[in-house]
This record gives structure tokens, sequence and C-alpha cells, in this order.
């Protein structure tokens, strides 16, 4: 009978940490957006084509349009259409870090936020606001368009 406790015991601390942190998986995903936003500026200096990130609460894309059209960027591995590790229930976008949303999505089925990716070197400060029922992180660009997780990083509801 004690062997068998030990066992349930042992079984359940292995459980325990295999199991993914849904935080730190929120904190991956906003770092990976970070990295895949300078990316995406990179090749649209190379190329002088605009590319446009969008995103929704179920995930993200990045699309380039000329000539009016629109067109996701398929060929490319690295950027192309995503969905979130962590589901999202707010995703918000702050233009120049400042404290009002320039756009925010609270519900399924809501036009993607759409945030242009500057082919120039200097570009305005906007941060990236992405909340899970597990928390919340911020995500702030500079002026080179680096990317740095908040002071805070991720919050726990």
């Amino acid at each position: 009978m004690v062997v068998i406790v030990l066992a349930g015991i042992l079984v359940s601390l292995v459980t325990i940490n295999i199991a993914p942190d849904p935080r730190q998986q929120l904190q991956r995903e906003a770092q990976r957006v970070g990295q895949l936003m300078a990316l995406a500026a990179d090749e649209s200096r190379i190329t002088q084509q605009p590319i446009v990130w969008e995103a929704d609460l179920l995930g993200y894309r990045f699309v380039t349009e000329s000539g009016g059209e629109r067109r996701l960027l398929t060929g490319d591995d690295l950027l192309r259409e995503r969905t979130w590790e962590t589901p999202l229930t707010r995703l918000a976008v702050l233009d120049n870090g400042g404290p009002q949303p320039a756009q925010v999505l609270l519900g399924p089925g809501a036009p993607p936020v759409r945030v242009a990716i500057a082919r120039e070197w200097i570009q305005p400060r906007w941060r990236l606001e992405l909340t899970s029922e597990d928390g919340s992180v911020r995500v702030d660009f500079d002026e080179a368009g680096r990317s740095l997780l908040a002071a805070d990083q991720v919050t726990a509801k």
C-alpha cells in the first residue's frame, strides 16, 4: 500500500513538471511575435514591398499589398500564418506605447488588428498587449523596431 502511495506521489510530481505553464507559453508567443516583426521589417526593406501584420484572437498573419491586391506571405516559412499557442481573450495595440489602445479585440469574429510594418529605419513606438485567461503580457516596440517584454512581463489573473 505504501509503495502505491509513493508511486502516485511521484507520478503526480512528474505530471506537474511536464505540464506547460500557460503564462510561459504566452510570454514565448510574445517574444516570437517580436522577432517575426523584426524579420518582416527587414523583408519589407529588402523587397521594398509594404507588409502588414494582421492578428485576431485565433492567430496572426503577415500580408503584403501590391496593386490593391492583398496576399498572405505563404512563400516564407517564418512569416507564415500562425495560430496562438494560448487562446487569447484580448488583443490590443497601443500607439506610441500610450495608455489608450488604438485597436482592441475583445471577442471572436471582430475585424483583425492591423499594424503596418515600417520600411524606414526609424519608426513610431508602439505596444502590443496579449491577454489570455491565465494572464497578460506587454511587448514594447522601440524606434528601431526592436521588441522588449515590458518590465512586469507576464501578469497572472
